[in-house]
């Protein structure tokens, strides 16, 4: 085996190894996200390309790092080269990636704002719309996407304000409605108390604090795929340079040599 630094090698062996237990972390995460969703079919089959993108994105995290600790470990050219341009192609990737999800942020922003604005209005919406919106409601405590009048002259219980600690806070709202009594047809005036924030700019911060999480993700993950490829190629430098033969020195004696 070629002559390496062993501080360096070791180094390299650890970051390597503990990038395969990230990769393994994230199939693991998966796992469990699959497991979870089992019980929902339609839902499971929804998620299915995200479970498929972790497992790739794992495997190819494990096997890159278990390439790159052999190829350490025992001092092997090929393993190393190979790991080298894997870093390479994976950091361009991830820059392909983040760059332009950056730049294009608050075009994104406007692009969920226009699609939550088709579904309007809610009362008119399908089923499955409906029922995602009232989830919403209930969890975070608002009412209606942009306002409670998406929700026309149908504000569903989901918008009413739950117990006194919501109405002391002042996150409660008094509107008014009409229901019509057919066998007296006339109208009557009543007031629901609801809740006065609205759902979008819940989950305009939630996709905020989202893509501030994946952005960071790609780019800490194309720093230290670009870190491992500088790793490798000193790893390489020092196996061409002590690999290099020594030439071998002949000196002729000066002394002559006396015969018996």
């Amino acid at each position: 085996m070629a002559k390496l630094n062993s501080c360096f090698q070791r180094l390299f062996v650890f970051f390597n190894l503990l990038f395969a237990i990230v990769g393994g972390v994230i199939i693991g995460l998966g796992l469990l996200g699959q497991f979870g969703y089992n019980d929902s079919t339609s839902e499971f089959e929804n998620q299915t390309k995200g479970f498929l993108v972790m497992y790739l994105v794992g495997g190819i995290t494990m096997a890159m790092s278990l390439l790159g600790a052999y190829g350490a470990h025992g001092g092997k050219r090929i393993p190393l080269i190979v790991f080298l341009a894997a870093c390479f192609i994976c950091c361009f990737g991830l820059l392909r990636l983040a760059v332009p999800t950056a730049m294009y942020r608050s075009e994104m922003k406007q692009i969920v704002e226009a699609k939550f604005r088709e579904v309007l209005p809610l009362n008119e919406a399908s089923t499955d719309v409906r029922q995602f919106t009232e989830r919403i409601q209930l969890n975070l405590k608002c009412c209606g996407l942009f306002s409670y009048t998406d929700w026309g002259n149908n504000v569903p219980d989901s918008c009413l304000c739950q117990g006194e600690e919501d109405q002391m806070e002042g996150t409660c709202l008094n509107i008014q409605y009409r229901l019509l009594f057919l066998s007296e047809y006339r109208m009557t005036g009543h007031q629901k108390l609801i809740y006065k924030q609205t759902c979008f700019p819940i989950l305009e911060g939630y996709l905020a604090k989202a893509l501030d999480i994946v952005l960071g993700v790609f780019f800490g993950f194309a720093a230290l795929a670009l870190l491992g490829a500088v790793m490798s190629a000193v790893l390489l430098a020092q196996l061409r340079s002590s690999t290099v033969a020594v030439p071998v020195v002949f000196s002729v004696s000066s002394h002559p040599t006396t015969s018996c």
